[in-house]
């Protein structure tokens, strides 16, 4: 089963002497002494925490060709690779670094590698071409590639995947065929695998094995039986050499000979209680003192001067991807666009409703007052409720923005901007507009210009605060289960608020007489505005405050 992959295009000056020839040799990533910890917590209700060990003192090279890291659940070959590429929280790598043809890694690392995921990770609205255009535009340069050159770039890899004519061939071996291409053309391609095929595994050029936490093999995949056939392990015949290296790493296969190992262990001064036999012969066999020779030339050659950048960086300029990004988003509103409909005609409805109840109300006090108040009071409850799909803007495309935003494909910023704007124009504010209008004029209120404005003006704040407010959960959370409970409780409050506030006093366009408004000890219009600047307040701090916590999201896996 194919895990995450890894796959370089940087070009190298540095490569393997048993690595093959390529036209156009790819990097040679190096990692030195990578050691990660985390953090667990030792009971539910438990207030200690103890640190435990992922990766112990790993080392290796992994040249241009087929890099497979090979070991059994829990192995930590998924957590190499993720350190590798940078998706680790580096608060967890307590030592080492990991070198790209000799130079420390920075986040530009981002803009000429590709991280693959086990699951796929695309906008189900996309055709296939789309999805490509939409990667080859954001993080090829606009300086460096033509509208024309990108083209050509997403036709190349439609023909390299074969989506033209793999209606009838499995998924699996459509991967594996085109990473081989792929190293073919000199790429380095990284990928941790649980327990590949015969056929699959022939084609790797380099494995690594792991064992909890520690290499316990590296080097040419068809010397790996070799390797453990000298320490005593014999592989049956016809054996798929995939299975017999889990069951060596997972200890259900025992050696038949004992001497090799039980000398290099009894010899060994690094052997201590509960640590791994097969990670300590490793570390003194002639494969690893290669690889520690070569690894210590690579760190004596580093520049001290050149530190490691965590800015990150991208291809294109702001504005550029907010146009990209925001086509996105309303083309894929355009092609799902139930949600929208379902707004928009819950809005005519509840706005029929509500004209049909009040219907050309009377102006004779008291009931005038009273009618116009419930009649007020319903409105804006219909407001605030109205907007609750808005929770599920950011929580639906959660694990696709960290995807994208942590490969570099735009800024957060950019995201924030598009989501905001593409579902406030078709889902809010023009169904708040109709909703207004409907029952303002089947209730007979002023027909004024300046007024039905003002009306419209303000059910628009106060959908758009309610709005913001369900952004606010949407982007703090990352389940739509925990959203709807902790929106549930300020909606409530903003209706008991409403009740005991008496809503007609917010609404300056009931009623015209003065004198009535100092009978309720409102002596002056201009309290009426401090609504307004009150919506808008909340408005924009609760905007301000998810663009905030979008930024918080952990990109670390």
């Amino acid at each position: 089963m194919l895990d995450e992959v890894l796959v370089n295009e940087q070009p190298s000056t540095d490569t393997e002497e048993t690595a093959p020839c390529f036209q156009t040799p790819g990097p040679t990533v190096t990692f030195h002494s990578l050691r990660y910890r985390i953090k667990e917590r030792l009971g539910m209700f438990s207030r200690q925490w103890v640190e435990k060990d992922i990766l112990r003192d790993v080392s290796g090279i992994l040249s241009p060709g087929m890099n497979a890291i090979m070991g059994p659940t829990g192995s930590g070959k998924t957590s190499l690779l993720d350190v590798i590429a940078g998706r680790k929280d580096p608060k967890g790598l307590k030592s080492g670094q990991v070198l790209v043809d000799n130079t420390i890694v920075t986040s530009d690392l981002r803009l000429c590698s590709a991280y693959v995921v086990q699951n796929d990770i695309l906008m189900g609205t996309l055709t296939v071409r789309e999805n490509l255009a939409f990667s080859a535009n954001l993080r090829l340069s606009r300086k460096e590639y033509s509208s024309a050159d990108k083209q050509m770039r997403v036709d190349s890899v439609i023909q390299e995947l074969g989506l033209k004519d793999c209606a009838d061939t499995k998924i699996a071996r459509i991967l594996t065929l085109l990473l081989l291409r792929l190293s073919k053309k000199g790429k380095t391609v990284i990928f941790s695998i649980h327990q590949p095929r015969y056929s699959i595994f022939s084609q790797f050029d380099h494995l690594t094995l792991m064992n909890k936490g520690e290499i316990i093999y590296a080097g040419a995949a068809n010397k790996a039986i070799t390797y453990f056939e000298e320490l005593g392990y014999k592989c049956e015949p016809f054996n798929n050499p995939a299975d017999f290296f889990l069951d060596v790493t997972n200890g259900t296969v025992l050696p038949q000979i004992h001497n090799n190992k039980s000398e290099m262990c009894s010899n060994s001064d690094e052997m201590v209680e509960n640590e791994n036999p097969l990670a300590v012969i490793y570390r003194k066999s002639p494969h690893f003192l290669n690889v520690k020779d070569r690894l210590t030339q690579i760190s004596d050659g580093l520049d001290p001067e050149v530190t490691k950048d965590d800015r990150v960086g991208y291809a294109t300029p702001f504005y550029y991807q907010l146009m990209l990004v925001s086509g996105r988003t309303v083309r894929h509103i355009l092609r799902n666009p139930q949600t929208s409909y379902a707004q928009l005609f819950l809005n005519i409805f509840f706005g029929i409703l509500v004209g049909l109840i009040y219907y050309q109300i009377p102006h004779t006090l008291p009931e005038a007052l009273q009618n116009r108040t419930g009649a007020f009071f319903f409105l804006v409850i219909n407001m605030v409720f109205g907007n609750l799909s808005a929770v599920e803007l950011f929580i639906s495309e959660r694990v696709l923005f960290i995807h994208e935003n942590s490969s570099g494909f735009y800024r957060t910023s950019v995201y924030f901007l598009s989501k905001v704007f593409a579902d406030l124009i078709p889902n809010r504010i023009l169904p708040v507009f109709i909703f207004s209008a409907i029952p303002y004029f089947m209730m007979g209120l002023k027909p004024d210009v300046e007024a039905f404005f003002l009306y419209c003006v303000t059910m628009s704040m106060i959908s758009l605060s309610a709005v913001s407010l369900a952004f606010l959960i949407s982007a703090s959370v990352g389940s739509f289960a925990m959203a709807n409970i902790l929106i549930a409780l300020p909606y409530v409050v903003m209706m008991v608020s409403l009740a005991e506030q008496k809503i007609y006093r917010h609404v300056d366009c009931l009623l015209c007489s003065k004198k009535f408004f100092k009978n309720t000890c409102i002596f002056s219009l201009v309290r009426f505005t401090f609504n307004q600047v009150a919506l808008t307040g909340i408005m924009c701090v609760c905007l301000l405050l998810t663009y905030v916590q979008l930024r918080r999201i952990s990109r670390w896996k």
